[in-house]
């Protein structure tokens, strides 16, 4: 016996619950005979009669009503299991350094969610860059100076970073207008990129103290916000906590920082809207053209 068709079975399936090839056709837009010829041919692979031809229609044969019973089972099955699974291509992930999460991702997820409420976005925060390629439906948001390109995917700098020295308001012994000297006399708060002790060896310094190192931007403005110091770090971070008043900027590095948020994501998708929406919504967020993303 061959493989059978699945289209026969459907049409079988259909034929036994009305009970009539002629409601059958009208339900799967085929002629009647057509139903009747895929029967046939159904027959014939099985070797049985799954119908009993009557002057006012059909009737299951004991084969039919088993296989009739087992089929419509199955289709339920496959049914339910497709209807779950295109779950999976609305859904997408994205890795994103926690400082990005909290400080610039986070705060803009119900703006999103407003635009795109049938899309699910599964953040993993990750210190590390990733060491494979990314998957479906997945993209990607770091800063640095650079990132390799790995075959098969994009990769876009959204914007070149700018740093500033932030505060809290209430922290003591820092006027309104500092200098880079005067700053550098102040408790320091920076992250893994060592940019205050970048500055203080450049303007050979007499700093009174070592900065406060922490291994990620969000914590290092954490510890700003609580008043252990000043941190420098990527003005995109504490835009948000500018305006609302936890902290301030008393100074800015005026030469480019040659450091860039870069988005990351695969040239090639199978089911690709959910992700270009994404994609598109990052670079809308940035001031970029949206209209092509892939």
């Amino acid at each position: 016996m061959q493989n059978l068709n699945l289209n026969s079975l459907k049409v079988f399936v259909v034929a036994a619950r009305h009970g009539s090839f002629l409601k059958a056709g009208i339900e799967l837009h085929l002629s009647q005979g057509a139903i009747s010829q895929r029967i046939k041919q159904l027959e014939l692979e099985l070797g049985l009669r799954l119908f009993e031809r009557e002057h006012r229609g059909v009737s299951l044969t004991k084969a039919g009503k088993e296989l009739a019973q087992t089929v419509e089972m199955s289709l339920g099955m496959i049914e339910k299991t497709a209807s779950e699974i295109r779950r999976f291509g609305a859904e997408v992930t994205m890795q994103v350094s926690p400082s990005i999460a909290r400080k610039w991702l986070t705060p803009r997820l119900p703006q999103f969610s407003k635009l795109h409420p049938n899309l699910r976005l599964s953040i993993e925060a990750r210190a590390e860059v990733l060491a494979r390629p990314l998957h479906h439906n997945e993209l990607s948001m770091r800063h640095g100076k650079s990132f390799p390109s790995v075959k098969g995917q994009q990769m876009r700098h959204l914007v070149e970073l700018e740093l500033v020295a932030v505060c809290s308001p209430d922290l003591p012994g820092v006027g309104p207008r500092p200098t880079l000297t005067q700053i550098l006399t102040l408790p320091l708060i920076q992250d893994t990129h060592r940019r205050w002790d970048k500055l203080i060896e450049r303007e050979v310094s007499s700093a009174t103290s070592e900065p406060l190192n922490f291994n990620s931007a969000s914590l290092a403005i954490d510890a700003a916000i609580n008043m252990q110091g000043i941190a420098i770090v990527p003005s995109l971070f504490v835009q948000d906590d500018i305006a609302d008043g936890q902290l301030k900027e008393i100074w800015r590095v005026v030469e480019p920082s040659g450091e860039y948020l870069f988005l990351i994501w695969p040239k090639e998708q199978i089911a690709s809207e959910p992700l270009n929406d994404v994609v598109r919504w990052i670079h809308d967020k940035f001031g970029h053209d949206v209209s092509n993303p892939m």
